[in-house]
C-alpha cells in the first residue's frame, strides 16, 4: 500500500498526558503485551518524551478573520464518546474573488453550502458529495467541484484542498470538525507554509511495545509503541539533499477495532549527531485487508548540534502497514519545514 507525499495528514501539535498502562475501565478485564526488538541498523534508541502543554480551545463565539475569510465558532464540545477530541461547529464566510490556501484538516469534516457556490478544488485525496437533491458522488484528486446552496461534503483527514469563491457574491458554509484536543481548525500545506522543507521517506520497524488490550472482545488497545527507521533525504535542496537520515518515534496509541488517535515524540537524527525534534498528533485507520493507513501532523520543538539554530515548524506524518500493528514494516513519509535553518 503506497501513500502519496500528502496524503491522511491529521492533526497538529498535541502531546497527552501520560497514559498509565494497565489502567483500563473498572471491572474490564485486560491484556497486556510487551515486545521489545532489535533497535535496528541506526543503533539509534528511543528517546525520552517531550512535555508540551495542548493549546487553549477556541471559544464559541469567537471569530478569526483572514484574507477574505471569517470563521465563526458557533459551539464546542468534548464528547464522552470520543475522549480527547474536540467537536467544533462553525460559520465560514468567503468574500467575493477569495481563494483559501491549500490546506487538510486534521479531522473529519462535514461543511454544507447555506449560500452561493463554492469552487472546490481537490489536489489528493477523496471526498464525498450530496447534492441538495440527495445525489451522492465521490470526487477524487486532482479535481475541481462546485458545490451550491443545500450540496453538503464529507472532508476526511487524507484530504489535501482548497475552496475559491470565484464569483460576485459571498460563500456562507456551516461546518463541523471533529480533531484532537489542541488541533488546528486547519493546517495548512505547499506554499502556504514557512520554513526549509525537510522530507524523509523512511521504512520503519517497531523495535517495542507495551500494549493493554480490554473491554468487549478485547477490541480496545491502549500503550507505547517505539518505531526506528531511516532513508534518504529527498528534493530538498542545498547541503540536505542526499543526506541520510533516522526516525525515531515514540507513540501513545488509543485505538478501538484497529481505529483511533495517537501522540507522539519524534526525532530526526544525522550521522554527524545533530538531531531535529518534535511533538505528533495523528489518527489511524484501519482498512479491510487488515493493515492500516495514518497520518498526523508535527510540531517541530528545536534541534542540536548543526540544528541547534531551529526555532520551531510545522510538518506531516503520513503512512501505511500491510498488517497488524508490530507484524509488519511500516512505510511512512515526514516532511518538514523547519525555521532556523
Amino acid at each position: 500500500m503506497k501513500l502519496g507525499p500528502r496524503s491522511l495528514s491529521a492533526l497538529a501539535v498535541v502531546c497527552a498526558s501520560a497514559l498509565v498502562i494497565g489502567s483500563g475501565p473498572v471491572g474490564a478485564s485486560t491484556t497486556r503485551a510487551h515486545e521489545t526488538g532489535a533497535s535496528g541498523a541506526s543503533g539509534v534508541t528511543a528517546t525520552a518524551p517531550l512535555t508540551v502543554t495542548p493549546a487553549p480551545l477556541p471559544k464559541a463565539g469567537s471569530v478569526v478573520k483572514a484574507k477574505g475569510v471569517t470563521r465563526t465558532i458557533l459551539a464546542v464540545a468534548e464528547p464522552d464518546n470520543s475522549p480527547g477530541q474536540v467537536l467544533y461547529m462553525t460559520r465560514v464566510k468567503i468574500a467575493p474573488k477569495t481563494k483559501l490556501s491549500e490546506h487538510f484538516h486534521s479531522g473529519v469534516q462535514v461543511a454544507r453550502v447555506e449560500s452561493g457556490v463554492l469552487t472546490y478544488k481537490i489536489i489528493q485525496g477523496t471526498a464525498t458529495v450530496t447534492r441538495s437533491n440527495g445525489a451522492v458522488k465521490k470526487f477524487t484528486g486532482p479535481t475541481t467541484a462546485s458545490l451550491r446552496k443545500g450540496d453538503s461534503i464529507i472532508e476526511t483527514s487524507s484530504l489535501v484542498h482548497f475552496g475559491s469563491n470565484k464569483t460576485n457574491k459571498p460563500v456562507v458554509i456551516i461546518t463541523a470538525l471533529l480533531i484532537n484536543q489542541g488541533a488546528g481548525l486547519s493546517t495548512p500545506v505547499g506554499s502556504a507554509v514557512a520554513g526549509t522543507r525537510v522530507v524523509l521517506p523512511a521504512e520503519l520497524v517497531i523495535t517495542s511495545k507495551d500494549i493493554v488490550t480490554f473491554g468487549v472482545n478485547g477490541l480496545n488497545t491502549m500503550g507505547t509503541v517505539v518505531e526506528v527507521g531511516s532513508g534518504i533525504l529527498e528534493g530538498v535542496g542545498g547541503s540536505l539533499t542526499g543526506v541520510r537520515a533516522t526516525l525515531n518515534a515514540t507513540f501513545l496509541v488509543n485505538y478501538l477495532s484497529g481505529n483511533g488517535t495517537w501522540n507522539a515524540t519524534m526525532t530526526m537524527s544525522f550521522t554527524d549527531g545533530s538531531t531535529i525534534s518534535g511533538t505528533m498528533s495523528g489518527a489511524t485507520i484501519a482498512t479491510k485487508d487488515g493493515g492500516a493507513v495514518f497520518g498526523g501532523t508535527i510540531g517541530v520543538v528545536g534541534g542540536t548540534g548543526i540544528y541547534k539554530g531551529v526555532t520551531g515548524g510545522t510538518g506531516i506524518y503520513t503512512g501505511s502497514r500491510a498488517g497488524a500493528l508490530g507484524a509488519t514494516t511500516l512505510q511512512t513519509r515526514t516532511e518538514l519545514h523547519v525555521l532556523g535553518l
